[in-house]
């Protein structure tokens, strides 16, 4: 008895401490700084088809297949893609909170086309034009330290890598 007394106590303490720690995550995002149309990420489309796994072509997302993810709303072509999202965000979400990298590394936030999109490692990063794009990708690296450190100042949040 008092050895089911002491498990049931560490599980709840440890159920506790996860808790706390994803609503103190949960809290310091801060959504009002994304580029949302109607709580709408990416203009419906959806962030995985950019991947390989998720077909690795920009495709819109369908309205049955939503997923509101702290405070933002995505949509997915494949019922896949949704899932793969759930079991990881942070690799899936736009960085930036949706807005053109190579505006984001100048200081400022631009609007996107969603088609228009650079996968760097684990992140995918969108832009308003094909010149924006091409000058991102002359300076990845150095274009992503810019942005990360902007993002960092307007949003308060850690960039996703």
């Amino acid at each position: 008895m008092r050895r089911f007394f002491l498990t049931t106590t560490v599980l709840m303490s440890l159920l506790t401490l996860l808790l706390s720690t994803a609503h103190a995550q949960n809290s310091a995002r801060n959504p009002s700084v994304y580029n949302l149309q109607n709580q709408m990420a990416l203009k419906g489309f959806d962030p995985v088809a950019v991947f390989p796994e998720g077909g690795g072509t920009p495709t819109p997302g369908k309205a049955e297949l939503r997923l509101d993810y702290m405070g933002v709303v995505y949509l997915f072509a494949r019922a896949e893609n949704l899932d793969l999202f759930v079991q990881n965000p942070d690799k899936y979400e736009p960085t930036y909170g949706g807005w053109c990298a190579y505006a984001m590394a100048s200081g400022t936030k631009v609007d996107i086309q969603p088609q228009l999109f650079t996968l760097h490692g684990n992140r995918a990063h969108y832009f308003v034009s094909q010149r924006a794009k091409q000058n991102f990708d002359r300076d990845v690296r150095g274009h992503e330290e810019r942005a990360d450190q902007f993002w960092k100042q307007i949003s308060g949040e850690d960039p996703r890598f």
